[in-house]
């Protein structure tokens, strides 16, 4: 079961701290998605730098986004959505770290 994040998240208001000052339903979910992290790397930065196209989690993210219609959303809701799908990624990572962990275990 996918966990929502908090409205008051640092993460998800840095995100609509980020985004709140520029028309962003006319960026690409590609920008929304680099402003994002950009202020869930630097939470309390005055107008962070985008990160890196080949980051990672951008096509995550951007595919989460391409999936509703995020324009129609609050920047505080994008927020949410972006920081939850990090957020279940991130689960999702760490068991499969455990379960690699308990397979090695038991064929040692």
């Amino acid at each position: 079961m996918l966990r929502q994040a908090s409205l008051t998240d640092i993460r998800v208001c840095a995100v609509t701290d980020v985004l709140s000052p520029y028309e962003w339903r006319r960026h690409t979910p590609e920008m929304v998605s680099r402003r994002a992290l950009a202020a869930i790397d630097g939470p309390g930065t005055t107008d962070p730098v985008p990160v890196p196209r080949h980051d990672e989690r951008i096509g995550l993210l951007v595919d989460s986004l391409e999936r509703c219609r995020w324009r129609s959303l609050t920047a505080e809701a994008v927020g949410r959505r972006i920081v939850t799908v990090l957020d279940a990624c991130h689960d999702d990572s760490r068991w499969l770290e455990i379960e690699l962990h308990w397979l090695s275990e038991r064929d040692r």
